[in-house]
């Protein structure tokens, strides 16, 4: 046990100045916080009195940045902005937690995606929507390539964050991939549509009910869960597979076997607060993980441990080297 545990310290230590790009959709959360006591006489709805001040998260892609830039890595953000408001918050909140936008661009044409929460206690009472889910104009997709066949050459990998808002087109896919393959660089990827790829992926992440999706199998037994794992590998051409099931935690099968992974709650007493993100922790911390050369079960802890720590918060969160490492010291998961 120690020496296990030694070792995944040592991994997280070799998260320190991992150079990762993000691609995909950028959002800005804000999140408004309040009191409920009392209904509004004017409609069956409560009245909520904010009283904190509105805060904002990177969110969607940026979230994923935010916690590859919270776990010490250098992240490099790549996506889309409209040149609003919004846009030029969600530029600050990037630098703010010292992610590089460089790649990010200004399309007048587009507003920049906002999703809006209310919250009252620990109860989310509704989300707003502002966004224009289109595909990027064809001037925009080859910028946004110019831009990362620039940098390519000096990462350590690539995440694809596909939010379907429009950044990740069939164009913008097909020309990463065969640079990411020229220049030897992995790529991984959060599943939330199915899209065809043309190239390999060192990494899919899906969660249970997306796999089930795409797959046309449900989920009920080990025997239909390889099933499903078996299918995604062969149609997206991953080396590693992550499903992710929620109170189960997750499953992960590589090229030599499958491993189950119980869910770790980080928090007290074992309280799951919001999910809001915790994909995109996971993703973060898995990527990192393979890159300092773990094996992908030692990844899967240390993302599972990481998801521990963020769904015991509120709101769009982030898990730091620290907690996590804390996470990994109480966690009770275990691989069957």
């Amino acid at each position: 046990m120690a020496a296990s545990s030694n070792r995944l310290r040592a991994l997280v230590r070799r998260f320190r100045g991992q150079r990762i790009a993000v691609v995909g959709d950028l959002m800005l959360d804000r999140f408004i916080r309040g009191s409920v006591s009392r209904i509004s006489p004017e409609a069956p709805v409560p009245v909520v009195e904010v009283n904190q001040p509105e805060t904002l998260h990177p969110g969607g892609a940026g979230n994923v940045a935010a916690n590859l830039a919270a776990l010490t890595a250098r992240a490099m953000m790549f996506g889309v902005v409209g040149k609003d408001a919004a846009g030029r918050a969600l530029r600050k909140e990037l630098s703010r937690r010292r992610i590089v936008a460089r790649g990010v661009l200004d399309d007048p044409k587009r507003p920049t995606t906002e999703k809006i929460r209310v919250i009252a206690g620990h109860q989310h009472l509704v989300r707003f929507d502002r966004e224009a889910a289109v595909p990027v104009s064809p001037e925009v997709e080859r910028r946004l390539v110019a831009l990362l066949e620039r940098a390519l050459p000096r990462l350590d990998g690539v995440i694809l964050s596909d939010y379907d808002k429009g950044v990740l087109t069939e164009a913008v896919l097909a020309r990463l991939l065969a640079l990411a393959a020229r220049h030897e660089v992995p790529v991984f990827m959060d599943l939330k549509k199915a899209r065809p790829l043309e190239g390999e992926l060192r990494l899919l992440l899906v969660n249970q009910r997306r796999a089930e999706e795409v797959s046309g199998v449900a989920i009920t037994t080990e025997k239909s869960l390889e099933l499903v794992g078996r299918h995604l590998m062969a149609r997206f051409r991953c080396q590693t597979l992550v499903i992710t099931r929620g109170g189960a935690g997750m499953w992960v099968r590589d090229r030599d076997q499958a491993q189950r992974f119980e869910a770790v709650r980080a928090g007290r007493p074992w309280e799951v607060f919001d999910v809001t993100g915790a994909g995109d922790t996971v993703m973060a911390t898995l990527t990192l993980a393979l890159v300092s050369g773990a094996p992908s079960g030692d990844a899967a802890r240390l993302a599972n441990a990481a998801a521990g720590v963020v769904v015991g918060r509120l709101g769009t969160a982030v898990c730091t080297p620290q907690e996590l490492l804390s996470a990994l010291a109480v966690s009770k998961a275990s691989k069957t």
